[in-house]
């Protein structure tokens, strides 16, 4: 009998939690008719609880795309609370290499380090996104990931300020579109560019979210399973044609 309550009680947790998600994707699509996935690599730094502060402020969440070797005690804190906030936390490899350059043993090294790393602190990957958008067969063949790319406004560079920042996202947006943005250590202009883009794109009826909420609103990959195979991983890997290669 004890078993019997102890399952039942598990079993009313985990619908709670579906029942909460379902609600806030409801409650997402009820307030707005389009929608661009926020995401944000080279973190967590001091600059994340920044950019934290902001999508709490707007009700917005993201995808933040970690370096394994930043994740540890000092970090952790960022990461559960962008856990807390609803945000994902994806895999950026451990040493942001050119993950082509390096061998099968040293690929698989960088995607398991990592997902070490992230799983102290917050749930398993789900996504990937190489270094430098550099990526071979083998790199699919070893991360267990789906890639994910999208549309960087080069705010990596320290020569793109505020405002070429805040024009190369409000001039490039479209329903369905996925924002490679940095969080890296004094990236100050991409939080600044932010506190004007989301509310600008929340006016014009966009919902900014992570990409799991945006693929699960839009319907897409509901049928493939964190550790897919390389060939429907390559098949994933969404990328979106930017000027440049993110960092």
């Amino acid at each position: 009998m004890k078993r019997l309550l102890y399952i039942l009680a598990i079993c009313a947790i985990a619908l709670s939690g579906c029942a909460k998600k379902s609600s806030r994707i409801d409650e997402l699509k009820e307030k707005y008719d389009k929608f661009v996935a926020l995401t944000f690599d080279d973190g967590p730094s001091t600059l994340t609880p920044r950019i934290l502060d902001i999508l709490e402020k707007y009700d917005a969440t993201a995808t933040f795309f970690v370096i394994g070797g930043q994740v540890d005690a000092t970090t952790e804190p960022t990461i559960r609370r962008a856990v807390e906030l609803g945000c994902e936390i994806g895999s950026h490899s451990f040493a942001h290499p050119y993950m082509s350059k390096l061998s099968k043993q040293e690929q698989l090294e960088q995607s398991e380090q990592t997902i070490a790393a992230i799983e102290q602190y917050a749930p398993t990957p789900k996504y990937f996104r190489p270094p430098y958008m550099d990526a071979d067969e083998v790199t699919h063949s070893v991360v267990p990931q789906i890639f994910i790319g999208g549309y960087c406004p080069s705010d990596w560079d320290a020569n793109v300020g505020v405002e070429e920042r805040i024009k190369g996202l409000l001039g490039n947006v479209e329903d369905g579109l996925i924002f490679i943005l940095h969080d890296f250590k004094d990236n100050n202009g991409t939080a600044e560019a932010l506190e004007v883009v989301i509310p600008a794109l929340q006016k014009q009826g966009y919902g900014l979210v992570s990409v799991g909420e945006l693929f699960e609103i839009k319907k897409l990959l509901t049928s493939i399973q964190p550790s897919v195979t390389s060939s429907i991983t390559a098949k994933s890997f969404i990328k979106i044609e930017s000027g440049l290669n993110p960092e």
